[in-house]
């Protein structure tokens, strides 16, 4: 009971906390990006928080279209604006929103694993109740956090038309299996149940069943290198499932780690730079704004999170599918 305590506690210290803005890591704005223009949009979650996002676009987006773009843990949807702006360039209205206890938006903390689901069918809900959005065709695109609940969002809301799925783990109760294993074992039902505790709608869901009973067109996409959410077993599960299906699509990258949709150099890079950001962090380096602005100063943030272009085709790709 001691050592369940102490797992807890642990869990609790990283996916039940507020993710605001690290200091010394830099977010792209939509400023950064001449004709980009952005709009804020805010909707309430189940707990009664506000959810703050931001419709993103160019001029004369298409019609009748909306993505929704969900982040992963551990940051806002600011760490995603070179994929959000891609998807706006490419002449997509984008809806963009950093979930509970994430930078702007509210809530005490990031209420465990299940809460990116929770988040999204609210998004969605709200999103439907717009007259002016609710006859629009509903694309989700999510990265990891943000993939889970994309992967799971078509059995809630099985007007979703397109799904975009960026290194997503099946199921909370898959993705503790990998986080809990050999002699953690043992701590893996009491973990899940306290995820059913905080979210006992989405905690037992599997996008393995929200991906059979849907008709949306998918894309999952995964790196062969990721240790964050790895090829086994999540791509080699869906993989299983999914291979011959007709409305999904699995892509397995190499040496992208956990951006899939990063090249390979960036992936590089930002490895690098995290290795670099830990140092600092441990020996106190980022204590005050000069020295954040300095060490920020050090690195090429558009060469870090250059995407593949390559992968960016087959996305729009699946987008543009009937």
């Amino acid at each position: 009971m001691l050592f369940e305590k102490q797992i807890e506690k642990i869990y609790r210290g990283s996916l039940f906390v507020r993710n605001d803005n690290p200091h010394g890591i830099f977010y792209f704005a939509p400023e950064d990006f001449p004709g980009l223009q952005a709009h804020a949009y805010q909707f309430t979650a189940k707990a009664g928080h506000e959810l703050k996002g931001w419709f993103y676009h160019y001029d004369d987006p298409k019609p009748g279209r909306l993505v929704v773009f969900d982040h992963g843990l551990g940051n806002g949807h600011r760490a995603y604006m070179r994929e959000i702006e891609r998807l706006a360039r490419e002449g997509y209205l984008v809806y963009s929103y950093d979930h509970t206890g994430c930078m702007a938006s509210g809530g005490a903390n990031t209420n465990g694993f299940a809460q990116s689901l929770s988040d999204l069918d609210d998004c969605i809900t709200a999103l439907k109740a717009e007259p002016e959005l609710r006859n629009r065709k509903f694309a989700v695109m999510g990265h990891s956090w943000g993939g889970f609940s994309t992967m799971n969002i078509a059995a809630l809301h099985p007007e979703i038309t397109h799904v975009i799925s960026m290194s997503g783990f099946v199921s909370v109760k898959i993705m503790l299996e990998q986080t809990f294993s050999g002699i953690l074992k043992c701590f893996r039902e009491p973990i899940l149940e306290l995820e059913r505790r905080t979210n006992p709608a989405y905690a037992d869901l599997d996008s393995r069943w929200a991906i059979w009973y849907s008709d949306a067109n998918f894309l999952l996409i995964y790196s062969a290198d990721d240790q964050t959410v790895r090829k086994n077993p999540h791509y080699d599960i869906l993989h299983n499932c999914f291979s011959r299906r007709y409305n999904v699509k699995l892509l397995l990258v190499e040496g992208k780690d956990h951006n899939p949709s990063y090249t390979a150099e960036a992936v590089r890079y930002k490895n690098a730079f995290f290795k670099d950001f830990q140092k600092a962090v441990k020996k106190k380096k980022l204590e005050t704004q000069a020295q954040q602005k300095e060490f920020m100063a050090r690195y090429d943030w558009k060469a870090m999170t250059e995407q593949d272009e390559y992968v960016w085709k087959e996305i729009f790709a699946t987008l543009m599918e009937k």
